[in-house]
């Protein structure tokens, strides 16, 4: 209702840019039902499933129900799949995680899945935020702490982190999360793409942080990284 194109069309005429548009009055639509439509289970390695709470129960050995709204984080995403799959070669019992930029919590709930002791989620959305304790309780874990905000809330030490957010916040806390790591503690970066990595590497390895490996799936990579100093 606010929208004005003789607003829109000021604001253009004082860019020294060319910019093409096109306006369109969408309907009225049930949003939710195209959503449940178009949503599909998604199924890793048989081991973990995720869905939402329409979908029938999965065989699987981790499952997680959830909404998404405006999160992100279904599983869907080529960052998420490879960041879930990682998670579960790794040894999660006991260990205190913390799962930054954490969207709908995906991560995290699995991670408590995984038998850690104590995970902390942190978003800087408010959607996320929300989304992230609704989800929490739907999967009925109790070990998860929910924070609003970015890296300047990170004040403990944690045994394994997880970081799926976007190559320029990587690249800018990556010494964040660094000093947050237990020695020998393990840390996953995702969200770039594979023309990334290498400059993603140079950057942990300055931090005290040693390659291990990675996964890559449609051009997304996985990052898994070793605290050594």
């Amino acid at each position: 209702n606010h929208f004005s194109e003789a607003k829109l069309q000021k604001v253009l005429s004082d860019i020294d840019v060319l910019v093409h548009h096109e306006v369109e009055d969408l309907k009225q639509e049930n949003w939710n039902a195209k959503w449940e439509s178009s949503f599909k289970a998604v199924l890793i390695d048989k081991r973990c499933g995720i869905r939402a709470s329409f979908h029938s129960p999965l065989d699987v050995e981790h499952e997680i129900v959830i909404t998404p709204k405006m999160s992100f984080g279904t599983g869907h995403h080529s960052t998420t799949f490879g960041m879930m799959k990682t998670m579960m070669d790794l040894d999660f019992s006991e260990k205190k995680v913390l799962d930054m930029g954490c969207g709908t919590a995906v991560l995290a709930i699995l991670a408590s899945k995984l038998k850690s002791n104590k995970v902390t989620a942190i978003d800087i959305d408010q959607w996320a935020y929300d989304n992230s304790i609704e989800n929490i309780q739907i999967n009925q874990v109790n070990n998860i702490s929910v924070l609003l905000g970015g890296s300047e809330l990170i004040t403990e030490k944690f045994d394994i982190i997880l970081a799926n957010i976007n190559r320029n916040i990587l690249l800018n806390d990556i010494h964040v999360y660094s000093d947050a790591m237990e020695m020998n503690g393990d840390i996953l970066l995702s969200g770039f793409y594979t023309e990334d990595l290498p400059l993603i590497t140079k950057e942990a390895n300055q931090c005290g942080l040693s390659f291990i490996s990675n996964t890559e799936y449609n051009n997304w990579v996985t990052a898994y990284f070793k605290k050594i100093s």
